[in-house]
């Protein structure tokens, strides 16, 4: 009988173990990117995230930071971006893949 006992406390405790754990944030939740800024990573990598969902979805990708900045700002961002190839721009996530360089590319 204490064979029996104990066979059936480690299928209990076995069974307990394996139950499915359901999470309460949802992936898309997750990947939200005032969710991501949140948590401390930055504008950049919140507007990646969003860049990538969009694209998957076959959606447009709207820059997040041209809300924030006025035409002026962007005006000589760009032009330091022009003078500087190291430089990130706009450009550097909103842009069409081609498979063959580009002038542009540079």
């Amino acid at each position: 009988m204490d064979i029996m006992k104990r066979n059936l406390f480690i299928l209990a405790l076995f069974t307990a173990f394996c139950v499915q754990a359901n999470a309460t944030v949802t992936v898309n939740q997750l990947t939200e990117p005032d969710y991501v800024i949140n948590n401390g990573y930055s504008e950049a990598t919140a507007e990646e995230i969003m860049v990538v969902k969009n694209r998957v979805k076959g959606q447009p990708a709207e820059p997040l930071f041209e809300k924030k900045h006025s035409g002026f700002v962007r005006f000589w961002r760009n032009v330091y971006g022009y003078l500087d190839p190291a430089q990130d721009t706009d450009e550097r996530i909103h842009h069409d893949i081609h498979q063959s360089p580009n002038a542009r590319d540079l």
